[in-house]
């Protein structure tokens, strides 16, 4: 085997040391299958075969950090615990770092919305990745370079060796840190642009304030602050004098909306962050009719910010699990977890502030429905003039002298249910008398019990009516 100090540069070193490699031109490999468990390219193979080609590292095995904002380099030292292997090249040095071990891929990327900070930068809104699996390779040194076409050299080597520590927490810190040096404030903001990182962090972490001072004074120190002596103790002060300033905070001072905030912050493990987005993307409540509103969801589809309108009952709007399915089923759309508690509290506020549509459908109300079930029941069965058809007969009955219409319960409740409308007895009883404004009366017609409900001061359509005699009736009204 080679020996651990010694820079692996040829095709001979790195087979030695135990690593896949693949043959790439252009920094494409020309090989297929690169990635199945069992490839691999002897010495003799490549010797006949791929002298001519660049040599990529197969990461299945080792980790690779490659920086692409080079002001994410000025965080390095102090929060990377220790590195044996650096790569880069000319035109990015001390660009690649090197671990053995394993690590979840991942790429640090400014959201869209920061477009106007990012645009003048060579690699655009990419800070750094952290590269590892099988299907990801890193073009090892003394290969070119294949944008650049520039040859790639050891910068430092003594061996590639675990990280010690939390490799995606420090590049984490890394990340946010570089963000928010591009996005520093201005002069006249940069006290409130400290403190409000130094809010987040105190709410949504459990850093302790020497370390939240730190991370401060280090944003501000990088980004040239002349300043950044007076910022380096924001987490003890803010703790002490309990400002509020948090995200809402930060993106008014940079211009963006609070979920890209709240995007940069999940680098560092801010679970809450992604609930502060998620309520980002719960927009306005419209009600539009009986028990159906209108709600806007606000989501990024690729890169892009997106405004979609679902249509949920009220059931729908007090479950979260109901109401990220209608999310995702009827906008086709992602919106990210957030805790039940933020979710209810947030369909609360979003509730209470509801606006009515300009097109709100009066006629979709429960009520309106109920009126004319009722409606429709005296056109069906009409309204008699002889008090004789509702005491012998159940049939509906209008006083046309008195304006009032009485009805059998129990014919309209038939009625409903040959409608497939059913309601249980109480509820019927409740809908006669809080929309009909009904009430029942215990009365007589020629000594005979007559029990039927009444409305007073009612109109029905001459074509309804069936005119008969006239009587004479006793009454006793309850309510």
């Amino acid at each position: 085997m080679a020996e651990i100090n010694k820079p692996p540069v040829t095709y001979e070193d790195w087979i030695d040391l135990g690593r896949v490699i693949i043959p790439c031109l252009k920094g494409t490999p020309i090989v297929p299958n690169y990635t199945d468990p069992n490839f691999k390219i002897t010495k003799e193979e490549w010797k006949k075969n791929y002298t001519h080609c660049e040599i990529a590292l197969r990461l299945d095995q080792d980790v690779d950090l490659d920086v692409d904002n080079a002001l994410a380099k000025r965080f390095i030292p102090t929060y990377i615990k220790a590195c044996d292997a650096v790569s880069g090249r000319k035109g990015n040095p001390v660009s690649h770092y090197w671990w053995s071990g394993k690590a979840e891929f991942k790429q640090y990327i400014l959201p869209k919305d920061l477009e106007n900070y990012y645009e003048d930068f060579p690699h655009g809104a990419t800070i750094c990745e952290i590269r590892h699996e099988a299907k990801r390779y890193t073009i090892v040194p003394e290969s070119k370079h294949s944008k650049a076409q520039e040859i790639v050299k050891w910068e430092r080597y003594d061996g590639i060796t675990p990280y010690q520590g939390n490799l995606k927490n420090d590049i984490g810190k890394i990340a946010l840190s570089t963000a928010l040096c591009i996005t520093y404030a201005s002069a006249g903001q940069r006290d409130a642009y400290c403190t409000a990182i130094a809010g987040v962090l105190l709410k949504h972490t459990d850093w302790i304030e020497s370390e939240i001072d730190n991370f401060v004074f280090e944003i501000a120190s990088a980004s040239n602050d002349d300043e950044a002596s007076k910022r380096s103790k924001k987490g003890t002060t803010s703790k002490k004098t309990q400002r509020n300033y948090g995200m809402p905070k930060l993106a008014e001072i940079i211009g963006c909306s609070t979920k890209t905030i709240a995007t940069l912050f999940s680098w560092i493990g801010v679970k809450e962050a992604t609930s502060e987005e998620a309520k980002q993307s719960i927009g306005e409540i419209i009600e539009y009719g009986s028990d159906r509103y209108f709600v806007k969801v606000n989501a990024v589809v690729q890169g892009e910010s997106v405004e979609k309108d679902i249509v949920v009952d009220g059931p729908t709007l007090r479950n979260k699990k109901a109401f990220y399915d209608a999310v995702i089923s009827r906008a086709g759309v992602w919106i990210p977890e957030m805790k039940n508690s933020d979710f209810e509290e947030i369909m609360i506020r979003k509730f209470e502030a509801r606006s009515k549509s300009k097109d709100y459908v009066e006629e979709a109300r429960e009520d309106t429905r109920f009126i004319k079930h009722f409606k429709n029941y005296i056109s069906e069965q009409k309204a008699y003039t002889n008090k004789k058809e509702l005491a012998y007969f159940g049939m509906p009955y209008f006083n046309q002298q008195k304006n009032t219409l009485e009805f059998n319960l129990d014919k309209f409740e038939d009625y409903l249910h040959r409608q497939k409308i059913n309601l249980e007895r109480v509820d019927l009883v409740i809908k006669v008398q809080r929309v009909l404004k009904a009430k029942k009366v215990h009365g007589k017609f020629d000594n005979k019990s007559c029990v039927s409900w009444k409305i007073k001061d009612q109109n029905v359509e001459q074509e309804d009516l069936i005119i008969d005699g006239e009587f004479k009736e006793i009454t006793n009204e309850t309510t």
